[in-house]
């Protein structure tokens, strides 16, 4: 077998790192190709160009991880190689949804047993992404969120960011639509649409969270400041979430109509549009697992 190694530097890789991450694994392959990233889209083109190996292995967070499935998805389906994750980011979420360790030799482990899962990727657009698509505070908080308290605290910087934005938070105007049934108006916070089950390292607990079940998790709400914190929180400790002003659906596909142009967060992405098309990509990639 063949493995091409995407290494991102800038996301805390050493060369310690790499080294004990390869000589886990070497024993595996009859060549290991290794490529670091110098800049954005480095990762997103080495991707491109791996049809011809049977394991693509990605050491770096989210944002290294999210330019390689963008990549790959330009690839035909038997093209893809089978994708191994070294977490090595701030808050790593989609290797959380998957269950991988988080210390890198442990995580080069998982690759050794071989064990493989297929997993639904969202495309938005023409872009895709493994974990989420967020609009207003959700999309705000990560934006907003400041460098260094990203560098020095990790997670908790996103927690801090998401606090200041629940005292700015403006409503904003949504239709959601599938085809010509409209499933959704009115103003809401914040809109997820989602596939993984983690969210800046906190989990969604969502009942029906499932990323290889052909299915879009897409929740909602109206609410702001301190209901929306009593929901967020009643969510996370397993109470009651019936809301009025809390809505979570199913479904494999949903445009997004935004009266005006707001921010998109995708995998940590960010752009600016007022009409969104999400559909899921069912079993569109291969993942090395426990």
């Amino acid at each position: 077998m063949r493995a091409l190694i995407i290494s991102n530097p800038k996301s805390g890789t050493s060369e310690t790192m790499l080294g004990e991450v390869i000589g886990t694994i070497e024993s595996l392959y009859e060549e290991i190709i290794i490529k670091k990233t110098q800049e954005i889209g480095d990762a997103l083109r080495f991707a491109k160009e791996s049809g011809s190996f049977d394991h693509l292995i990605v050491i770096g967070g989210d944002g290294t991880l999210n330019e390689v499935v963008n990549g790959l998805m330009t690839l035909e389906l038997e093209e893809r190689p089978t994708i191994g994750i070294i977490p090595a980011g701030t808050c790593n979420d989609f290797a959380r949804a998957l269950e991988l360790p988080i210390q890198p030799t442990q995580a080069a482990s998982i690759i050794k047993s071989n064990h493989e899962q297929h997993v639904d990727v969202i495309q938005v657009d023409e872009m895709y992404a493994l974990n989420f698509v967020g609009v207003g505070l959700i999309a705000d908080t990560s934006r907003q969120i400041d460098p260094g308290e990203k560098e020095s605290l990790g997670s908790i910087g996103y927690f801090l960011a998401t606090i200041r934005q629940f005292r700015e938070a403006d409503p904003f105007q949504i239709r959601l639509r599938r085809g010509d049934e409209l499933l959704y108006e009115g103003d809401v916070s914040f809109l997820y649409v989602g596939n993984g089950s983690y969210l800046g390292t906190v989990p969604t607990k969502l009942e029906t969270q499932s990323f290889s079940d052909g299915m879009l998790e897409v929740v909602h709400s109206s609410s702001i400041g301190f209901p929306m914190i009593r929901q967020l929180l009643a969510q996370q400790l397993g109470l009651d979430q019936k809301s009025e002003e809390w809505n979570h659906f199913q479904t494999s596909y949903v445009e997004v109509e935004l009266n005006e142009p707001q921010v998109i967060d995708i995998d940590g992405e960010h752009f600016e549009t007022d009409h969104l098309a999400i559909q899921i990509r069912e079993q569109a990639l291969m993942f090395l697992t426990p």
